[in-house]
């Protein structure tokens, strides 16, 4: 339940009647005073489907679901929380006649909005000519990440304002390094512009259509824009500083029309850049504003690390460190290990010493690293789980298929749907077996699997009373049943196949989520599971205007999309803040956009370049494709180094910000990969921990 203070409500009374700009460091209740101002406003009377929040991203608005959860009564009407892509989107339906008109789109057809995965099964479609002619031969990239990066670079031409079919001129003009790259991007243009205009004759829109066609056509338009209008009086728009520079110059023309408004800007953040964020667009708001708050302090954490969060960013830059009592550099606790296994068994010893010893709740404690590998999330659990301590953990660009349970459940659907001849392997079954049959050990889903598979077979599993008693007893008499339990449900599914969405809901419901069954109680893998189901039906909503409505052909296609590695759309689920007794694994970058504090931080691997370099992608940059960004100018190493140093800054501040006791920072002198780094973090801390010992040598000469 949110906490809304005397002051905060005092100030929150000032925003009535006008337009205000609110600005502070994270953790110092910018958030909390918008939520006193959104009851205000309803406490007032005003009706709250008038009421619009404004957010970047769907889980930046939990906070405000929160509030208005607590309420009784809306005044006859629900506030709209909303991202702008969810404003556009609204608008290209009430007013998709209009919009029929201005572009090409076929008459007969509905329009049909294309998540992340869906556009890019289409755009792999629209792609495999261009890559049997031999594109992208000259770059290091499998398909997937192609194809991300050319919807990335129509995705930043339409949030900036630029008509995509300049991307390649910007990128090829800024680009200072090996000329034949410049080919690369020239291929990554023409397929972006086969993507679009497959696009607009099938009556698709994918994510940079939708924000195009909204910015430059249905807002210009008085109708258009008077009906969105007229529709809302009040605004609360948070985290500005995280939004696109379109959607920024459309609240700046919207603003003069609300009664009321409040933009929030969180300053040392943009942690979305990449996406397209732009903190300086959002913060011109302030200009446009009435009147301008700004809140300091923290309600997150100590006076202690407060004092510390200047150190490091000096540290960073190479500045002058100021004089603080040693006292405070005592935060910094850093610890160093040659080898990376034992810095995860240090760091996992002291996560349980916290919650045993301490009496920390789990959820209190998050380890963060640059990238979390699946074989850094094995290794965390795995000890932690000898502890009998849970882990969770998010990784937004993780595929729905590198889930065990997502593996699992597609296994079944290959063996449940025999005429589609996409076998699995023995690989496959022995999983499937582990961790649906509950207790079973890898020795035993191994035998089962060499005795009960059958791979020439149309149906692969064999019948287990064909199977010698002798062998039956070396894997159980429990372990048998429940296989024959899953094998016949799955042969009298196969007499009345369905949709693979109803398929997966049905046999996760009706047999693996059962007592004695291997995801009896597993909530996480039941949320993996309806995020599976969810994606499943937006497949099929959208594949079904664009090709015959047989549940095989689209079962078929929707193995082969996952197989492939699609990227998973993002589920608000897995963005919320987790309420299980659990401790929280993610990059750091993840974590950060959660907008959550914890009481602990573990830093992983500090040595890491991974920590301050940007993640390269050869067919897009997104400080070239940005409205900030100077047309003809080279990229040159001097900024990339400049860009990264700011990052770090900026990651480091905003980590801090949201830690209340403590970090424990830790290095390995040789990485997963067996690697000796040493990233600028680590000589930024390194820095730090000379500077204290050279004042605690002062204190003893003294």
């Amino acid at each position: 339940m949110i906490t809304i203070t005397d002051n905060q409500y005092q100030l929150a009374n000032q925003f009535m009647g006008t337009s205000n700009f609110l600005e502070g460091p994270a953790g110092s209740g910018k958030s909390t005073i918008a939520s006193a101002f959104l009851l205000n406003l309803l406490n007032q009377g005003v009706p709250g489907d008038q009421i619009l929040i404004l957010v970047p991203q769907r889980s930046l608005g939990l906070v405000y679901q929160n509030t208005i959860a607590q309420l009784d009564t809306f005044n006859n009407g629900q506030p709209s929380i909303l991202t702008m892509g969810g404003i556009a989107q609204r608008a290209i339906r009430l007013f998709w006649p209009y919009v029929l008109e201005q572009i090409n789109f076929k008459k007969d057809i509905p329009p049909t909005f294309l998540t992340m995965e869906t556009s890019q099964y289409y755009l792999a479609k629209v792609s495999e000519p261009f890559f049997e002619k031999g594109y992208f031969e000259t770059i290091h990239a499998d398909r997937q990440r192609i194809y991300s990066q050319v919807l990335d670079n129509l995705n930043k031409a339409a949030v900036n304002g630029f008509d995509y079919l300049t991307i390649a001129d910007r990128l090829k003009n800024a680009w200072a390094k090996e000329p034949e790259h410049i080919i690369a991007y020239q291929e990554a243009q023409d397929v972006a512009e086969a993507f679009r205009t497959y696009c607009i004759e099938n009556n698709l829109l994918d994510f940079s259509l939708q924000f195009e066609i909204f910015a430059n056509e249905l807002w210009s338009i008085d109708h258009c824009k008077r009906t969105l209008i007229d529709n809302y009086s009040h605004l609360i728009f948070d985290n500005s500083e995280e939004t696109v520079p379109v959607a920024h110059q459309i609240i700046n023309e919207w603003l003069p029309n609300f009664k009321s408004s409040l933009i929030v800007y969180d300053q040392d953040a943009g942690f979305r850049a990449f996406l397209g964020a732009d903190p300086i667009s959002a913060y011109s708001l302030k200009t446009k504003c009435q009147q301008h708050f700004v809140v300091e302090g923290s309600w997150t954490n100590s006076e202690t690390i407060q004092k510390i969060i200047p150190l490091y960013s000096a540290a960073l830059k190479y500045e002058p460190i100021q004089i603080v009592e040693p006292e405070v550099l005592n935060f910094i606790q850093f610890h160093h290990n040659m080898y990376y296994p034992r810095m995860i068994d240090m760091v996992t010893d002291q996560v349980a010493s916290l919650i045993k010893d301490d009496n920390i709740p789990p959820n209190e404690i998050a380890v963060l690293a640059p990238f979390v590998s699946d074989a850094l999330r094995f290794q965390i659990q795995s000890r932690l789980e000898n502890k009998g301590i849970d882990l969770i953990s998010h990784r937004p660009s993780r595929s729905l298929r590198e889930e065990p349970a997502t593996h699992v459940m597609l296994t079944w659907a290959k063996i449940a749907h025999p005429d589609l001849k996409i076998k699995p392997n023995k690989y496959d079954i022995r999983t499937s077996f582990m961790f649906s049959i509950q207790g079973l050990d890898p020795l035993r889903a191994d035998l089962m699997t060499q005795v009960l598979f059958s791979p020439n077979k149309k149906f692969v599993l064999n019948d287990l009373d064909a199977t010698k008693m002798e062998m039956q007893n070396r894997f159980t008499f429990a372990a048998g049943a429940q296989y024959e339990t899953i094998r016949q449900w799955l042969l009298e599914y196969i007499k009345f196949p369905v949709d693979l969405d109803i398929f997966l809901a049905r046999f996760f419901g009706e047999v693996l989520s059962q007592p004695g069954f291997g995801y009896h109680d597993n909530y996480q893998a039941a949320s993996i599971i309806a995020n599976l189901v969810e994606s499943v039906q937006k497949f099929r909503k959208v594949t079904t205007f664009t090709q015959q409505d047989d549940p095989l052909v689209l079962t078929n296609e929707y193995l082969n999309m996952i197989e492939n590695g699609t990227i998973a759309a993002s589920y608000l689920e897995a963005w919320q803040a987790p309420v299980e007794d659990a401790v929280y694994l993610a990059p750091a970058h993840t974590f950060l956009m959660q907008n959550r504090p914890v009481q602990y931080q573990f830093w992983l691997d500090i040595g890491s370049q991974g920590w301050w370099q940007r993640l390269m992608q050869p067919l897009t940059q997104p400080y070239v494709l940005s409205k900030n960004w100077t047309e003809g100018m080279k990229w040159t190493d001097i900024q990339e180094f400049k860009t990264n140093q700011e990052n770090l800054t900026r990651l480091v501040t905003g980590l801090l910000r949201r830690c209340k006791n403590q970090v424990y920072m830790y290095t390995a002198g040789y990485n997963e990969r067996g690697e000796e780094e040493k990233g600028y973090l680590l000589q930024a801390v390194q820095r730090l921990l000379r500077y204290k010992h050279q004042l605690l040598e002062q204190e003893t000469n003294v």
